[in-house]
């Protein structure tokens, strides 16, 4: 879970869908990331262009330019 909240404060871009589960990141050194976050941990579920891909799927709103 530090790992996830690290990254979401470095992150230059943060979406998150309407229940506060799934955000997508877009960290200055590791790019795109979509994670599942639960109460005492946090997922990764996909990277780069994948991350993008099925943000959608999770409600996670896309950004205007990605």
């Amino acid at each position: 879970m530090e790992a996830f909240l690290r990254l979401l404060e470095e992150a230059s871009l943060a979406r998150v869908d309407g229940t506060g589960q799934y955000y997508l990141l877009r960290h200055p050194e590791a790019g795109w990331r979509l994670y599942q976050k639960g109460i005492e941990c946090a997922f990764l579920l996909a990277q780069g262009e994948e991350a993008l891909f099925w943000a959608p799927e999770f409600r996670v709103p896309l950004p205007e330019v990605a």
